[in-house]
């Protein structure tokens, strides 16, 4: 009896196609609202329902949020977002309970969805 090994991606939940050294992108569902979240190990989350164009952008707007972390001015934990408009400037604390994740009115989104809406 034969049998068909998987490819090594698919065993790891990797998206091959979008993953990069020192960025890979795992598929995972998010729930809810989610499409993707960029996270501090410089690994991407993309959900599964998340397809094509729609795909490429969810990667390169979290790319975006890598970059701002790597430059230290995204950070986040369970309860807050900290951010910096510049390298220069100070640090910000936004409260996770009063903001809504994702909208396109805090600033680093407004960074990311700049990014990700020329693809458009």
């Amino acid at each position: 009896m034969a049998f068909k090994l998987k490819n090594i991606h698919d065993v790891i939940g990797i998206d091959e196609q979008l993953s990069e050294y020192g960025r890979p992108v795992f598929v995972k569902d998010l729930g809810g609202e989610v499409k993707a979240e960029a996270n501090r190990d410089g690994t991407t989350f993309i959900d599964p329902k998340v397809k094509g164009k729609e795909r490429i952008e969810a990667k390169v707007h979290e790319d975006v949020h890598h970059d701002q972390m790597m430059q230290g001015r995204l950070g986040y934990d369970d309860n807050a977002v900290y951010w910096k408009e510049s390298t220069r400037s100070p640090m910000k604390t936004f409260s996770r309970e009063v903001m809504e994740e994702g909208a396109r009115s805090e600033p680093w989104e407004a960074e990311a969805y700049k990014e990700s809406d020329k693809l458009s």
